[in-house]
């Protein structure tokens, strides 16, 4: 088998380029950039789609018919949180939304003591 080493490369209409030049990224430019590091981690300026091509919002998994997974911790390793991030907390065994001053629980059928509902 044979290497091959190429740091770029371009469609036909040089609107889509894939470069792995720098930093041991993957960077596929054009109308949507997206990213690929060595670490993994993906990123992307234009919108992702599962189960589309044709994603209208940041995260679009509509045409999806099972789950999205939510990042996942004890409440011990809750991030720096920014209003709006969801999260399920390992401690608690529920669903939390950071509403821009606390963590709070999402509550379905059951109000613990301590815990805020929503709704």
């Amino acid at each position: 088998m044979s290497t091959v080493n190429v740091n770029q490369i371009k469609n036909l209409n040089n609107n889509v380029t894939v470069d792995i030049s720098t930093d041991n990224k993957v960077v596929v430019s054009g109308s949507n950039n997206f990213t690929v590091d060595s670490d993994g981690d993906v990123g992307a300026t234009g919108n992702i789609g599962a189960g589309t091509v044709s994603p209208t919002v940041a995260v679009d998994a509509r045409n999806k018919t099972d789950a999205i997974a939510l990042p996942r911790g004890t409440t011990a390793q809750r991030p720096t949180a920014v209003a709006g991030m969801m999260r399920w907390n390992s401690t608690s065994g529920a669903a939390e939304i950071y509403n821009g001053a606390e963590w709070i629980e999402v509550i379905t059928d059951y109000i613990p003591s301590g815990s805020t509902t929503l709704g």
